[in-house]
């Protein structure tokens, strides 16, 4: 039971969950056309494996590099409490890489240039020189370039190629990237505020260390919430193909949700900002859960 609670924590779970979640809508979004989704399980179970090896990989090079920080800031990760060591990171993260490149390989040349440019991406975060996330910019922009872009369009390509050789991307799949967008960047501001003590000590430059926990939570509310009203405003526009009355009710519900959670939050009580956080997570999760529901109601 220990070692699955190690195995949890150093996972970073809710990454993982958001991957499986993220995989499984846009195949089923480039599927559902031709028909096909029951013939392509093993097409889907090479991307998903592929791109949870390039998720472990990620969060846990980035455990790896942040021990001394994590040791004030998340003091319960297996590194920074001392329940495994460097060597049994630096195993974990060579395996979740190799199985992640093996995989993509074998699902298909588009989800094989994603996982290089993820990797890559989510190497420069952690590491130096580059280590973006010593910046709040290059951290924003590295969160929101893999989760907001790269993923929800090079992955439906993949999957588009893959089930019907073509790289047509509907335009049902737009609001969802730009929603996605936007909420990235909220993961990237909110993250960041339980841990300005951490940060502030060994020099990593977010923006709730410069400009402070209230004006960063009040942004990123205010960032997501016109996310939320783009996706209700859309409704009244149309796409094709796409049920946007759903689209339009939907959002509209999850956006009330969404702020009704954030008036519970005080941004200076840590355990408030982490209780939302999680609450944040749950809402990307729910996201892609539901967007791909208006394809089908």
């Amino acid at each position: 039971m220990k070692l699955f609670s190690i195995a949890w924590r150093f996972s970073r779970p809710h990454t993982i969950i958001g991957s499986l979640l993220s995989t499984w809508s846009l195949y089923f979004m480039s599927a559902h056309p031709q028909a096909e989704v029951k013939n392509q399980i093993a097409l889907f179970l090479l991307t998903l494996i592929s791109a949870i090896g390039c998720n472990l990989y990620i969060v846990c090079l980035n455990q790896l590099t942040d021990i001394e920080i994590d040791k004030l800031n998340k003091p319960h990760l297996p590194l920074a409490s001392g329940e495994i060591s460097r060597s049994t990171a630096r195993v974990i993260i060579a395996v979740s890489a190799l199985v992640s490149v093996i995989s993509a390989y074998s699902a298909g040349w588009l989800m094989f240039a994603l996982v290089l440019i993820v990797g890559a991406l989510g190497t420069a975060y952690s590491v130096p020189p580059l280590k973006f996330k010593k910046h709040h910019f290059g951290a924003a922009f590295s969160i929101t370039l893999v989760r907001g872009v790269l993923v929800n369009i090079l992955m439906f390509l993949h999957f588009q190629w893959e089930i019907a050789q073509t790289l047509e991307f509907p335009l049902y799949m737009l609001p969802l990237v730009l929603f996605m967008i936007l909420f990235s960047i909220g993961i990237a501001w909110l993250k960041d505020i339980p841990d300005i003590k951490g940060d502030r000590n060994h020099g990593i430059e977010t923006l709730a260390v410069n400009r402070g926990s209230r004006w960063v939570f009040r942004g990123a509310i205010s960032l997501v919430s016109f996310s939320y009203l783009t996706l209700v405003l859309w409704g009244f526009v149309g796409l094709p193909g796409f049920n946007t009355v759903f689209l339009s009710f939907f959002h509209f519900v999850v956006w009330v949700l969404f702020l009704l959670g954030s008036l519970k939050a005080n941004p200076f009580i840590k355990k408030d900002v982490k209780v939302f956080y999680r609450f944040y997570w749950v809402l990307f999760f729910v996201e892609y859960l539901f967007y791909p529901l208006g394809l089908v109601l």
